[in-house]
């Protein structure tokens, strides 16, 4: 089954995402909810996300520039469901008078490929103005090309090339070369691998890969992250983080950094709207870390109920998720459940063994329970892991006391 979704304006992607792209050979009269009757051009799109793969459908209504995203009910499945999901949706298409082209997207040389990425509406983050959409229409409704010239779909690339020649004050404005993009990038993984080394380093990285690439969302991403995190400028990264969420939609680890932020401004509603955004996106891959920072913020807007909810899904979802089990942990001491909480941090413990805090937990658990000799121990190894000044001494302590 397949629904609108009024959020989604385009499906931003990158060629390595795409497992197979669809178009319509003709351009059937078609009435979408909500927008101008007209001629429509359809596409159907596979993606490989960090959680599966989705099949999507687009139709372009190339009279109003307006366009429907429609996204499966089944959100992401399995590898070997693929196969199925794409035919439901080819099946959906051509039931509203469609007919579907393969564009063999994976076969393509890798600049076709970044040509259609480009300049296919489906791609956009918002829908391009007729004018802009190189091949669309393709004529009168499934009308070929005379004999002899190329399907305008398979011209593209030059089609895109006269098209910014012609009109360089309309879309193609904020074009950025190639090697400003390569150079960009080089940057931008610069800044990454130096967020928790240098800071300072990585945010003069990530503004060199802004300088030569104003639009690049993940750069913005990252700057917000700096500026939130390592110098606690949140005006600034709230900025940031808005502007990647204005460049790329969706962006749900934008989305639930922002969420982040709202978080540490005690605007918990702002929070809660941001992650249950992200949970709504079926490509988001850490569908965990939305609900355990979901759950966190109705706990400190003081709604136990629903905090239980989704902290208890976060580590249901990954049972590995150490920072979920360390917040129920937490959870249960608050409500004066010392027996859970004491579960919850040997679950910490257990799912991280490598990590301090986790037997530093375990031990004041185990203290306030009158487990000394338990406690000491889980102290013990917190002294032998921390690299923590501060912790190490701390546990120390602890262990004296227990």
């Amino acid at each position: 089954m397949y629904t609108i979704d009024e959020r989604l304006k385009g499906l931003p992607a990158v060629k390595e995402q795409v497992v197979q792209l669809y178009q319509s050979l003709n351009q059937p009269h078609l009435a979408v909810p909500g927008r101008s009757a007209g001629p429509a051009t359809a596409y159907v799109l596979g993606l490989r996300g960090p959680s599966g793969f989705a099949v999507f459908v687009y139709l372009y209504l190339s009279d109003s520039g307006e366009c429907a995203v429609y996204v499966p009910t089944s959100g992401t499945v399995p590898a070997d469901r693929y196969q199925s999901e794409e035919a439901e949706a080819l099946g959906f298409v051509e039931s509203m008078g469609f007919i579907m082209d393969n564009l063999n997207f994976r076969g393509r040389p890798p600049d076709e490929q970044e040509t259609f990425i480009r300049t296919a509406p489906v791609f956009q983050r918002e829908p391009p103005p007729p004018s802009a959409v190189p091949g669309v229409p393709l004529g009168a409704a499934g009308t070929k090309p005379p004999t002899g010239q190329k399907n305008p779909v398979v011209n593209i690339g030059k089609l895109f090339s006269a098209f910014c020649l012609a009109l360089t004050v309309s879309s193609c404005a904020h074009w950025v070369s190639q090697e400003n993009r390569d150079k960009a990038t080089s940057h931008y993984e610069l800044a990454v691998g130096l967020i928790a080394r240098n800071a300072q380093q990585g945010y003069v990285e990530i503004e060199k890969a802004l300088e030569l690439n104003p639009e690049y969302p993940e750069a913005w991403h990252v700057k917000a992250i700096l500026l939130h995190h390592s110098f606690g400028r949140l005006d600034e990264a709230k900025a940031a983080y808005e502007k990647a969420l204005k460049l790329k939609q969706p962006f749900s680890e934008a989305t639930t950094n922002l969420g982040n932020l709202f978080m540490d401004l005690k605007r918990y509603d702002e929070a809660i709207a941001l992650y249950d955004q992200a949970l709504n996106d079926v490509l988001y891959g850490a569908h965990f870390i939305a609900h355990g920072n979901m759950g966190w913020a109705y706990y400190k807007k003081g709604d136990p109920k629903n905090a239980l909810e989704h902290l208890k899904a976060s580590v249901t979802i990954n049972p590995k998720y150490c920072l979920g089990y360390s917040q129920l942990g937490q959870f249960h001491a608050d409500q004066g459940q010392e027996e859970e909480s004491c579960k919850n941090y040997n679950r910490y413990r257990d799912a991280c063994p490598d990590a301090p805090d986790a037997y530093h937990r375990t031990g004041l658990c185990l203290m306030r329970s009158g487990k000394k000799e338990e406690a000491q121990k889980a102290f013990s190894t917190c002294v032998e892991k921390a690299t923590n000044l501060d912790l190490k001494e701390l546990c120390l302590k602890l262990k004296d006391q227990a």
